[in-house]
């Protein structure tokens, strides 16, 4: 019995074992998936949840900063931002379908925006903040107010205030700024490069909302304030940035350039960027619009995916900055730095002779390296030759210096190396490798040909030269100042290092002076003032052959004023000038000028000082006052005690009119016309043609017309090649007699253009 009792005892214990391990089993079983569930909800998606109950419960509103001035160094707003207004859905706001239609509908009338698109924003309804347009100005705004208010739609359709970029100046200095995109980012120029300091940071309004999605008082809400974006004060003036433009777009006319001109004005002593500018450009307002109507007609007469590339590639050059972006072969304008390294390493003296028979012959290379003038120089010193831009000359001062040392300096120039300069897409210069600089390489490279550079290569380098002998980086921002106008912060001159002693920069200076007053750069002499500089004319390859392209030139000429104490640097190249015969397409004859009208403006605007010469003197130019409205005899007393010689014409006590116009710029041996009294006759003469004509025959023939010469140019240099190139009133033009006329005077026999193999 005892036994039977115990068998049924373990039975029960087994059988409640089981029953218990079963029971155990299924409970687990029935809780994994509710643990697997709890911990997807708690640990993987603890972001998306925690996001999604944020967003449920509060409304975060964004505050857009206000980006950053952009000045020049005088001040002058280039870029600044306006206030406008941004058009957002809230969909979780929108009741039904029938108030979603009535938005779209609405929205897509007054904001021109697509319908169906809308619609589609609207019936989202999971979602808080659904864009539908940005940048609206005041009335467009407006409209959209009243559609609100009209239909209660204050929590579906809310505007918020925003900032849009504007450029008050259009297309002025546009490669230097730049633009930015539809979401306020810089996309080309300084806009680009320091966005993150222009933009600042966005505020937030953080809301809370009740169960019903409904805002609660105000002491739920919490303000974080937007920091607006850091104002930008560039190292460009104004006023020259406006004589370089001013000058190139002339440029670009008068000689049929057809791959656009540049230029650029440095501050040799600092690196400051003071113009910069590639013609033609484009108006940062509207970025995507051509300037170019030739173009754009031939993209119209496109179409499919060959029009969409041919317009990307249209708005990719328009945007482009030759000044940093292109390369070029420099010419003659690279001997200054030949120049700097012989002296420097004393291989040559400025003394030496050298004769020119017009080519020469190097081993390695079999064909003749020719000089401009075919003929040859015959006997010359060193610094004739510098002046006769003679490339034999330039070899054999090479071949002294020897590849090793040129290639040193050529590396300490900064020509192996981007200069850093803050604008996006500069490129990176073309040349030989250490291995591969031969005799052959190197006597190409004495006259600037078979590699490329980069003009703010070239400017920077030759800035070194003047400016004592440091290379400095280029830079195009001076300082930041706050949203209060307080300098925060400064850019100083950087020196990257010294390249030549300014004993050798004295001495170049000294012979590329020489250049503008006796030599090849006579087109870029400034009465009163000393300029140095160098022409220069490389030919262009063909992109596809590499092969030079017969009467395809680069024209440039690079100069510096005061050559006794220099301060600026200006660089002009035209690309491709197509005007006159080919022989003429030379930097001398086309780039040269220009730097002249540019530095004619640029110095006395900087308050450096004319020294005239005896000889400039006696043909320097006077302002004429304004005597009209003046009695006669204080008129005649103003003209006395500044020595102005001048006629009474008519009866009278009042100047009633007078020739020339106030202001005008006239010899100092003119004479001034005062008409007194009623009903005078102006007398009427036709202006003569003088082009072609020397200085003194241009003058009789104008002074013989009852006119006034303003003479420009390289009136200083003499000699048969200077003649009158350009006259501001076309010949036959009917004009009162005393009128001023423009002449421009060129030296015609100026060349520097070689032949490289």
């Amino acid at each position: 019995m005892a036994e039977e009792m115990s068998h049924a005892r373990r039975a029960n214990r087994t059988v409640l074992f089981r029953t218990i391990l079963l029971m155990s089993l299924f409970g687990v079983a029935l809780f994994v998936p509710l643990f697997v569930k709890l911990y997807s909800i708690q640990i993987i998606k603890h972001d998306l949840y925690e996001k999604q109950a944020v967003e449920q419960q509060t409304r975060d509103d964004i505050i857009s900063p206000v980006r950053g001035t952009i000045y020049d160094r005088n001040y002058k707003p280039l870029a600044v931002s306006a206030s406008v207004e941004t058009v957002f859905l809230e969909p979780v706001s929108i009741v039904d379908d029938a108030q979603a239609m009535l938005i779209a509908r609405n929205l897509s009338e007054i904001l021109g925006v697509d319908y169906d698109e809308t619609y589609a924003k609207a019936k989202k309804a999971d979602r808080y903040y659904e864009e539908v347009k940005k940048n609206l100005e005041k009335p467009e705004a407006d409209l959209v107010r009243a559609f609100i208010a009209e239909h209660d739609l204050q929590k579906a359709v809310r505007i918020t205030p925003a900032y849009k970029r504007y450029y008050p100046d259009g297309n002025f200095a546009a490669h230097i700024i730049g633009f930015t995109n539809s979401d306020g980012d810089g996309v080309e120029g300084v806009e680009r490069v320091y966005n993150t300091d222009l933009k600042g940071t966005a505020g937030r309004i953080i809301t809370a909302k009740d169960a019903k999605g409904i805002t609660m008082p105000f002491q739920y809400e919490k303000y974080y304030d937007a920091q607006n974006g850091l104002n930008l004060v560039l190292t460009i003036d104004e006023t020259l940035q406006g004589f370089l433009e001013n000058h190139l777009k002339t440029a670009v006319v008068e000689n049929e350039v057809k791959e656009r001109a540049a230029g650029i004005i440095m501050d040799v002593k600092t690196g400051e960027i003071l113009a910069m500018d590639t013609q033609n450009g484009y108006d940062p307002n509207t970025p995507r619009t051509l300037t170019d109507p030739e173009m754009q007609a031939l993209i119209d007469s496109l179409s499919g995916d060959e029009q969409t590339e041919a317009f990307k590639s249209a708005l990719y050059a328009q945007w482009r900055n030759k000044i940093v972006a292109d390369t070029y072969e420099p010419g003659s304008t690279f001997k200054i730095i030949t120049t700097a390294v012989a002296l420097e390493e004393k291989a040559v003296k400025l003394d030496d002779q050298f004769y020119c028979h017009g080519s020469i012959t190097i081993p390695g290379w079999g064909k003749p390296i020719n000089c401009a003038r075919r003929a040859g120089h015959g006997a010359e010193t060193f610094v004739q030759g510098v002046q006769n831009s003679c490339n034999p000359v330039f070899v054999e001062v090479a071949e002294r210096v020897g590849p090793e040392t040129f290639y040193n300096y050529f590396q300490a120039f900064g020509f192996t190396q981007k200069t850093g300069i803050d604008i996006p897409g500069e490129s990176g210069s073309v040349y030989h490798t250490r291995k591969d600089f031969n005799t052959v390489a190197l006597a190409a490279y004495a006259f600037g040909q078979t590699f490329n550079i980069t003009p703010i290569q070239l400017i920077t380098a030759v800035s070194a030269v003047a400016n004592g002998g440091n290379l400095m980086k280029p830079h195009l921002v001076k300082g930041f100042t706050d949203s209060e106008g307080n300098l925060v912060k400064t850019v100083e001159p950087e020196t990257v290092r010294q390249v030549i002693s300014a004993e050798t920069s004295k001495q170049v200076c000294e012979i590329l002076e020489s250049v503008v007053s006796v030599g090849g750069g006579k087109n870029a002499y400034v009465a009163g003032y000393r300029i140095g500089g160098k022409t220069g004319t490389s030919q262009k390859r063909d992109p596809d052959t590499h092969e030079y392209m017969v009467g395809r030139y680069v024209t440039s000429f690079v100069g510096f004023a005061p050559a006794d104490d220099p301060q600026v640097a200006v660089l002009v190249l035209l690309d491709e000038p197509m005007y006159g015969p080919a022989n003429l397409r030379t930097g001398g004859g086309m780039a040269a000028p220009v730097v002249g009208r540019i530095l004619s403006d640029v110095l006395p605007y900087l308050q450096i000082e004319p020294q005239y010469t005896s000889e400039e003197l006696a043909g320097i130019q006077i302002t004429v006052p304004t005597l009209s409205g003046l009695s006669v005899s204080d008129a005649e007393q103003m003209l006395k005690n500044q020595n102005i010689q001048y006629r009474v014409i008519g009866e009278g006590e009042m100047v009633t009119q007078q020739m020339p116009a106030p202001g005008a710029r006239v010899p100092g041996t003119a004479e001034v016309i005062l008409y007194v009294g009623g009903d005078i006759s102006i007398q009427m003469t036709q202006a003569p043609d003088v082009n072609g004509k020397t200085a003194e025959q241009a003058n009789e023939l104008l002074t013989n017309a009852g006119l006034y010469m303003h003479a420009r140019g390289a009136t200083a240099a003499g000699g048969s090649g200077v003649v009158a190139y350009r006259q501001d009133i076309p010949t036959g033009t009917e004009v009162p007699v005393g009128t001023v006329v423009e002449v421009e005077f060129r030296d015609l026999n100026t060349s520097d253009a070689g032949t490289w193999g």
